[in-house]
């Protein structure tokens, strides 16, 4: 089975178990955008590494606001996720550049995957154990 991916800085301890608590009893496997995998994903898809949260589903990728609308429609009913995605725009940089230590890149909407991209991502959405940690981790 494919599971959609949600990929966001886990470099945080509070932003891992928040994520892990999000992520728990839904469709979304949490995947930190430092890894290895989750990179060379995004040089395939981008062309470069953007600082993004993304959702990963079905043959498309969402990035920013798209991300948070969709992430949230998984976990809430009602208008919540529309109203906290139309505050992400305005929010985002600030929130990022406290918490992150950056600004997010300026990636909005939807986006078809691309076939080179579509390959370093099989491995990820299969079900099991998704290897996160490489040597430039093992440091931390």
């Amino acid at each position: 089975m494919m599971r959609a991916l949600l990929i966001y800085d886990g470099r945080s301890p509070v932003f891992r178990r928040a994520m892990a608590a999000f992520t728990r009893g839904t469709d979304l496997r949490p995947v930190p955008w430092e890894s290895r995998p989750v990179q060379r994903f995004l040089e395939a898809q981008f062309g470069g590494q953007p600082f993004a949260f993304l959702l990963v589903e079905g043959d498309v990728v969402h990035a920013g606001s798209e991300t948070v609308t969709r992430a949230l429609q998984r976990r809430f009913d009602g208008d919540l996720p529309d109203r906290l995605a139309a505050v992400y725009p305005r929010t985002a940089e600030p929130f990022g550049r406290l918490f992150h230590g950056r600004a997010p890149a300026d990636l909005d909407g939807t986006f078809d995957l691309e076939p080179e991209a579509v390959a370093r991502l099989d491995p990820l959405r299969r079900e099991g154990t998704i290897p996160v940690t490489d040597e430039a981790d093992a440091g931390r």
